[in-house]
């Protein structure tokens, strides 16, 4: 019987329990019925005899950060629930932030250093000590010809400023962050300002009318309680949500109104209302004089005329025009593009042909905050697409979960071709550990301390603190610690705080700055800051789950914007069949879902399973397959074994692959591959992966 794990074996399994059950310090089988628990209650983590107590804390499973109530027995949680009347979250808790608590004990946690033997798929993981861990990485980094990465999938985290000590300390080092998922269209105004001493926020709130191209809005984006609430009423405004998307997403099911939009052609959509703004003259005389390359601009998007973008949009002129007369009408609007969770962000210049329409409506100040960026003595974090291909010798992953894909070809092509190590830090061997060099097991959620800032779906600053209320799993180590002792082997001096210390620090920042309120979610009151009676009580205040809701300030009134937009960059519209990937936010990972979910993906179908396709019954009935039918999906790249549901939220002529969890028979034959719908897709130089040439035949045509 085989006694050992292979590369081989995560990339099959990472999402079942065939390797977790060799690493988990608590075996929990995936089970297909929970009612079988009640012939193996010896699997079942147990909670001791003890008095009833509630704690409060903050979730740390995406960047969110929501509030949470745990109910707990004898200090062990046995639930968790929202936060009522809070002024974020207002009592929302996603699934996964319900059972949050399960993860510690998941069958893929792993407490103990491991290592691969080679870069092979057949290389063995062997397990070693943290002592000869740190050695050996150190040796390496020593040794390195080209840069040493720390990539940051979550540089809120309160330690970032360790980790920018430990890479200003190296000859090479570089600390890198990948692009915020939800601020696409914040950061492309950022491209276009014509300045970078400010940042823009979505301002929910004050918008009557929200137009979202692709973006998951209604959908866990952002903070989802306070999006929700934000979309669905406030300030009195009455809102209309108008979805415009390929596919026929949860996001645009709660709309007011779906316009499909062929597959690619999003960017081309936008330019042709912005042709209808311009030679309509809707647009406001502030926003021609804020547009420096304004009559650079007008040429271009009069090449776009409705009538002539119809074909390649699908999109009818007077389907067009209405919008465009409806922005112009609308007191305030927000147009946004997203990423979507499984099938990425579009391109650049996609991203800014619909950010631009902000800029030209006026939206600029108004329903998109602008804000002086906060001070501070850390220098900006790289970004990670414009490093060098071929250039990292080491790279540091840090296991923070942003709860979106990123294919791990855009990954691999910064790597110096056969000579680079890679590291995550991670409690789970996971997708990404099955491409690392060395795993090291770190705190999970719930067990360590941290600090988490707000997003850019609010119009202002926010810090709260995540308190622990689980147990350090024995074997495991912090990140900030480990690269405190790799630091120390490499001779580094960095002067590092703990992790409690380096919040108090932002605390004693905040109330400096004598300025917001802070909420206490013991009191269910807010308190101005300057009230308080000291920091102490702000400190005791966050540590029990409050938060701090502070002022930005504001940028000034002129605001500058070239509005360069390169239309050969956009997506291209394909003809053929093609495949469009898809996710929910944090379900795109077996890590990050507790194995109680599973009956939600098992039995349910409301989420879906990876390796499952929906597609339009007219194409599966030309491509002779059937409902709940086995099938095999191919691209340039190679194919994957997949089942196939019939949908009418799928346009003919797409294969809408959804990227998930394995099911629990993992081990099926129809899920027997390494490969994933992730490595399906063409990866394009601009870190795109949305539409992909694609076939499709029935398992008993293969």
């Amino acid at each position: 019987m085989k006694k050992y794990i292979t590369r081989r074996d995560l990339l099959k399994f990472a999402g079942g329990t065939a390797v977790g059950i060799l690493f988990t310090p608590v075996p929990w089988k995936l089970l297909d019925d929970t009612a079988i628990w009640s012939q193996n209650w010896g699997l079942i983590p147990k909670l001791p005899h003890g008095p009833i107590t509630t704690l409060y804390s903050v979730c740390t499973l995406c960047p969110a950060g929501c509030p949470v109530k745990a109910r707990c027995i004898n200090g062990m949680p046995y639930g968790l629930s929202g936060v009522a009347n809070h002024p974020i979250s207002h009592g929302y808790l996603c699934a996964r932030g319900l059972s949050g608590h399960h993860l510690a004990y998941h069958p893929l946690r792993v407490t103990i250093p491991h290592k691969f033997s080679s870069k092979g798929n057949d290389s063995r993981l062997q397990p070693l000590s943290l002592d000869q861990t740190v050695s050996e990485l150190a040796a390496r980094i020593q040794n390195a010809h080209g840069s040493v990465v720390f990539l940051n999938r979550n540089p809120q985290n309160g330690s970032t400023g360790i980790y920018q000590q430990f890479v200003q300390k190296l000859p090479k080092g570089i600390h890198a962050e990948l692009p915020s998922n939800e601020d696409a269209t914040l950061r492309a105004l950022q491209h276009l300002h014509t300045k970078d001493d400010v940042e823009f926020k979505f301002n929910f709130a004050d918008a009557d009318l929200i137009i979202s191209f692709a973006a998951p809005l209604l959908d866990n984006f952002g903070t989802p309680g306070n999006v929700a609430r934000l979309l669905s009423h406030s300030n009195n405004v009455k809102k209309e949500y108008i979805q415009i998307e390929a596919i026929q997403s949860a996001s645009a099911l709660k709309a007011n109104q779906w316009i499909p939009v062929k597959p690619g052609s999003e960017g081309i959509l936008a330019l042709s209302i912005a042709n209808i703004l311009v030679t309509e003259d809707l647009i406001t005389q502030r926003a021609k004089q804020e547009i420096t390359d304004y009559d650079e601009y007008v040429r271009l998007v009069k090449k776009y005329s409705p009538v002539e973008t119809a074909s390649a949009t699908t999109v009818s002129p007077e389907t067009v025009r209405k919008l465009a007369f409806t922005l112009a009408s609308s007191r305030s609007s927000i147009l946004l593009s997203g990423a979507d969770p499984g099938g990425g962000p579009f391109h650049q210049d996609t991203d800014r042909a619909i950010a631009g329409l902000n800029v030209l409506l006026g939206n600029i100040g108004k329903t998109i905050s602008v804000c002086r960026k906060p001070r501070t003595s850390l220098p900006p974090l790289q970004d990670w697409s414009e490093l060098d291909d071929h250039s990292i010798s080491v790279l540091i992953i840090d296991g923070s979960e942003t709860g979106y894909a990123y294919p791990w070809e855009l990954i691999e092509r910064k790597l110096v071709p056969n000579q680079n190590v890679v590291v995550t830090l991670s409690p789970f061997v996971g997708e990404s550990a099955a491409h690392a060099d060395y795993i090291i097991p770190t705190t999970t959620y719930y067990e360590s301390v941290a600090g988490i800032s707000s997003d850019g779906s609010l119009p202002y600053e926010t810090f709260s603190i995540a308190r622990p209320i689980l147990p350090k799993q024995e074997g495991t180590i912090e990140q900030q610690e480990f690269i405190l002792r790799l630091s120390s082997a490499l001779g580094l001096s960095i002067n590092a705080p703990a992790s409690d210390s380096l919040l108090k620090e932002r605390v004693n920042e905040i109330y400096s700055g004598q300025h917001g309120t802070v909420f206490s979610v013991i009191e269910g009151t807010s308190t101005p800051v300057h009230s308080l009676s000291g920091v102490d009580e702000l400190y005791s205040t966050l540590y029990d789950g409050g938060i701090w809701i502070g002022n930005l300030e504001k940028g000034k009134r002129t605001y500058r914007f070239a509005l360069s937009i390169h239309p050969e960059n956009m997506s291209g519209v394909h003809d053929a069949l093609v495949l469009i990937p898809s996710g929910r936010k944090g379900e795109i990972s077996s890590t990050t879902v507790s194995p109680i979910m599973s009956k939600i993906f098992q039995e349910s179908e409301l989420h879906f399973n990876a390796n499952t396709v929906l597609m339009n019954p007219s194409t599966m009935a030309r491509k002779g397959l059937s409902e709940n039918c086995q099938a095999t999906v191919r691209t340039s790249k190679g194919s994957l074994p997949v089942v196939v549901h019939a949908s009418n939220a799928v346009p003919p002529d797409v294969i809408n692959a959804w990227i998930g969890p394995l099911p629990n028979n993992s081990s099926a034959k129809q899920y027997f591959s390494h490969t994933t719908v992730l490595s399906l897709c063409d990866v394009t130089t601009d870190g795109t992966w949305r539409i992909t040439d694609a076939e499709i035949v029935g398992s008993e045509n293969t």
